[in-house]
């Protein structure tokens, strides 16, 4: 099949990227500052989250230094800017670089399919890089907290550890996942309305009954509708969804809805409360993940079974298929439809004379060629041998002349 591609916008210079990646950690340290309650640390802080996944899915800004360098004035420039000494500002941030570091060194190294989460073990390599970076984040800005909290330094390494595998967890997926301008489109879905929404409904009843039920259990209420959107949905949308209904429960929590009392007194359940709903994003992320890895599959297999596997053109039944969908589409359009048979002349001989191999790069040039001539609505098959076949749908007899000149 030819496909022809609308150009796309060209993207932007690096170095206006590097200052993007600045401005976007600043304003995400602005939320987490506004978050944070005085005296203590944030318990929604997406900056390290943000870096991190911006450097993983552009791996050119990783490799970049100006990148790491904007990241870092943006850390600095939120907390001056909000009245933060230098002190407080160059030690905090400097934690927050190390835990980002060690979430980039992680996470770049994997192939491209696992940095997106479309592989089974994705999750699990996001939950690892995560721990890790959280730890020894926490590690680095757990000695701040005598100093500027009047906190214990183990009660901040707690606090901060689970903060940032929170907060990576929910935040990380989003920025990793979220569609690519070339993505191919979604395919259709044929089921009925009431079935599609069926996921957001046992969702919905999930968060009505965490109303009425109390006490720890109706922290996970929602995974069972958390797990069917993971499973109905693409891994973006499933990633957001998790997203909101985590933040969803930290709000609550911090409105009174649930009896915790967040305060660093009660840091033990504070821990508790953070790791689990890491977990609670956990889950639906691995079951997203082994879905889309499953759905890859699936269609890599299907693009086997429907193309040649020398050309790449459409395979004889699947031109057929795609021949008898056109002609019933032009009939109905009152159009009309042509067939091509295009024939590689002396092919015979080219194989005697310089080999099978040879006569496979004709094939294949054949196929590159006639491919690039035709329109996207077009569909080149190869019938066996060297004859291949084109469909053109909505042509008359003379634009149909035209093109096979």
């Amino acid at each position: 099949m030819a496909t022809r591609f609308l150009s796309l916008p060209r993207a932007p210079s690096l170095p206006l990227q590097c200052a993007g990646v600045g401005l976007l950690v600043f304003v995400a340290c602005l939320l987490g500052i506004l978050a944070r309650p005085t005296g203590y640390l944030s318990a929604f802080w997406p900056a390290n989250a943000v870096m991190a996944g911006l450097l993983v899915r552009y791996p050119a800004l990783g490799r970049h230094p100006a990148a790491w360098a904007a990241g870092a004035v943006g850390f600095v420039a939120a907390d001056l800017a909000t009245g933060a000494s230098w002190a407080m500002a160059l030690w905090l941030n400097a934690a927050n670089l190390v835990d980002i570091v060690v979430v980039w060194q992680l996470l770049h190294r994997l192939d491209e399919p696992n940095r997106r989460l479309q592989r089974a073990t994705s999750a699990l390599y996001l939950l690892l890089a995560s721990s890790a970076g959280s730890a020894i984040g926490a590690l680095a800005g757990s000695g701040a907290g005598p100093v500027f909290f009047d906190a214990p330094w183990t009660q901040v390494l707690a606090m901060w550890f689970s903060t940032q595998l929170m907060n990576y967890l929910l935040l990380l997926p989003l920025v990793l996942a979220a569609p690519h301008a070339d993505d191919p489109p979604p395919a259709p879905r044929k089921l009925p309305l009431a079935l599609r929404l069926a996921p957001w409904g046992a969702l919905a009843a999930g968060e009505g009954l965490r109303l009425l039920v109390s006490g720890p259990g109706s922290l996970v209420l929602p995974l069972p509708g958390l797990l069917w959107c993971a499973m109905s949905y693409r891994m973006f949308t499933s990633a957001l969804v998790s997203a909101i209904v985590c933040s969803w429960l930290l709000v609550a929590v911090a409105l009174g809805l649930l009896d915790l009392n967040f305060t660093p007194s009660h840091a033990g359940e504070v821990l508790s409360l953070r790791v689990g709903i890491s977990l609670l994003a956990l889950g639906p992320l691995a079951v997203a993940c082994a879905n889309a890895a499953g759905a890859e599959t699936l269609r890599r297999l299907d693009h086997a079974v429907r193309h040649d596997g020398l050309t790449g053109a459409l395979a004889r039944q699947a031109l057929l298929e795609q021949g008898h969908l056109g002609l019933r589409q032009s009939v109905a359009d009152g159009g009309g439809m042509a067939v091509l048979m295009i024939d590689a002349d002396h092919f015979k001989q080219i194989n005697d004379r310089h080999g099978h191999h040879v006569g496979d790069q004709v094939l294949r040039a054949l196929a590159r060629v006639t491919a690039a001539t035709l329109r996207p609505q077009d569909r080149l098959g190869r019938m066996g041998g060297e004859e291949f076949a084109v469909v053109l749908p909505g042509v008359s007899p003379a634009e149909a002349q035209a093109i096979a000149e």
